[in-house]
């Protein structure tokens, strides 16, 4: 399968689970508001996917999917079964241990010393200890959703390594499911007990997580990989695997550790319903990231393990560089664009309920400076996978680690020096990410060579980007005020978000641009994998 086709089909399962994350987002803003009690799960719901996306979907997975694909090219299919029973065990031991004592923490840490602020906004009454405690158990509830989802990316992983990107694509659409049906029997009882309501989510969730890795059972159980879990022996190569994670997990853990900080610098300084727009801020970046990052890393990551693993540098870099290529191409006007329609993408989606027009530019403004590190974003995770499919993990997390304290400080400084409120957490977190893919960048070519991305290529991308967002404002003044909210769907975001994508396409076209080349060849139907024979067998 080539990278293209099979990015597509990791792209299509992931635009469904996106849409019905923004409908769930928007239903449960819709009920809860942008309030404490939302404030609260939000902080919450945070600290396990934090867990998720560096040991699971981050360090873990980075470690794991090389040493399989070594397993598997050295000693077989029996190896590599070996070494995933061998990482599952080890992980439903240690992390359910941790998680175990995470809930038994809870019953004995006081609320108050979360010092979290209820909010300005907040209801009278409402104290710091309220808040902490709604935080503490819904915590206690949410954390444990840590062990499954962390499973569900190694089954993943070794799905991937065997050519199988659907059931981990697909894994979020069942948590959205989930999610929704949650909010569907609180919108059945009333909503007159925000937080028992937020318990309901909660636990739905947790129900979730575990739905999730069923999912991923079934294709393992068929292709023969769903193995009794067991502790790891001796010279067992899981143990490699653990040791690579520790670093790995710091690494790749500057974006997922900056909106942490981001939602406990504005919980501890603004109070607890600035974590909120944060949140959607995050929320909205995710929705081009998962469409146009996140397969392509995806899907990059087990060749370039496959070509590290026989030691085919010069393989490695041109699947890496056609990744970036077509990241970047993506990406930019991606990030362009959603700036452009924040305003009437949280109208139409948000901008109902309890969820306010006073709310939208605090949101729209931490949407804009979020965003605008998306292709950063996107670059670092490739160069990032680029190492760590050499073996290098020290790198990363040395970058990692000096980026999150760069990011404190200067949250701090834009925050609570300068004043910049909301906004400027999400604006240090871009800075931070363009100086990790920057630095990534200038590490993976003293690894194998520098970049062949050609300038002209990233060019032609800014020049596209450029006339699209000229032909979306002129768009954007001729859209009606005013009007009911499908009238707002179809001039304020359907026609200019057509106009757009259509004006660049036709940009890129008239420039010539090869990726386009590659991409419409791919939807069209005529882009099909090379033959490999010995000249080319380590095309991507």
């Amino acid at each position: 399968m080539s990278l293209l086709r099979a990015a597509g089909r990791v792209s299509f399962l992931t635009l469904v689970s996106r849409v019905l994350g923004l409908v769930r987002d928007s239903w449960t803003y819709h009920v809860f508001g942008m309030s404490w009690v939302s404030g609260a799960f939000v902080l919450a719901w945070t600290v396990p996917n934090l867990l998720r996306r560096l040991l699971g979907e981050g360090a873990l997975s980075a470690a794991f999917v090389p040493a399989f694909a070594r397993a598997r090219t050295r000693g077989g299919d029996n190896a590599a079964r070996s070494l995933l029973a061998s990482v599952s065990g080890a992980l439903i031991v240690g992390l359910g241990s941790f998680c175990a004592l995470v809930v038994l923490a809870s019953f004995f840490v006081p609320p108050s010393a979360w010092h979290l602020a209820p909010g300005p906004d907040a209801q009278d009454g409402v104290t710091a200890t309220q808040v902490g405690a709604l935080f503490q158990e819904l915590l206690a509830i949410l954390f444990p959703y840590a062990l499954p989802v962390c499973l569900l990316a190694i089954w993943s992983g070794a799905l991937n390594s065997l050519g199988s990107f659907g059931p981990g694509a697909a894994a979020p659409i069942v948590l959205n499911l989930f999610w929704l049906a949650a909010l569907a029997l609180v919108h059945a009882r009333g909503g007159d007990d925000p937080t028992g309501s937020m318990r309901i989510v909660a636990w739905f969730l947790l129900a979730g997580g575990i739905a999730q890795l069923v999912l991923a059972a079934i294709p393992l159980l068929r292709r023969g990989f769903l193995v009794r879990p067991r502790l790891p022996q001796a010279g067992d190569a899981a143990r490699g695997v653990f040791v690579a994670m520790l670093p790995t997990a710091l690494g790749m853990s500057v974006v997922q550790l900056s909106v942490l900080l981001d939602q406990t610098i504005a919980a501890v300084l603004i109070g607890a319903e600035a974590i909120n727009h944060v949140y959607l801020a995050n929320r909205l970046l995710l929705f081009p990231h998962a469409l146009v990052a996140l397969p392509l890393a995806t899907v990059v990551f087990p060749r370039l393990a496959e070509h590290a693993s026989r030691d085919d540098g010069t393989a490695l870099r041109k699947s890496l560089d056609q990744a970036l290529s077509i990241t970047l191409m993506l990406a930019v006007p991606a990030a362009v664009g959603l700036a452009m329609i924040a305003d009437e993408l949280l109208l139409v989606a948000f901008q109902h309920g309890h969820y306010s027009a006073e709310d939208v530019p605090t949101t729209r403004w931490t949407t804009v400076m979020l965003v605008a590190g998306l292709p950063a974003i996107g670059s670092a995770q490739l160069q990032a996978r680029a190492l760590y499919a050499l073996g290098d993990t020290r790198t990363p997390a040395l970058v990692s680690a000096w980026l999150v304290v760069a990011n404190v400080v200067l949250s701090l400084l834009l925050v609570g020096v300068c004043g910049f409120g909301v906004p400027g957490l999400t604006a240090a977190t871009s800075a931070c990410a363009f100086a990790n893919a920057l630095i990534l960048r200038r590490a993976v070519a003293k690894r194998i060579g520098r970049s062949a991305v050609e300038a002209g290529s990233i060019g032609r991308t800014l020049v596209a980007s450029a006339v699209m967002a000229g032909v979306i404002l002129v768009v954007e003044r001729f859209v009606p005020a005013g009007g009911s909210r499908l009238a707002h769907a179809a001039f304020g975001l359907a026609l200019p978000i057509g106009a757009g994508i259509g004006t660049w396409f036709l940009a890129l076209h008239l420039l010539r641009s090869p990726e386009l080349g590659a991409l419409r060849r791919r939807v069209t139907g005529r882009l099909t994998p090379p033959a490999r024979t010995p000249a080319n067998r380590s095309d991507p």
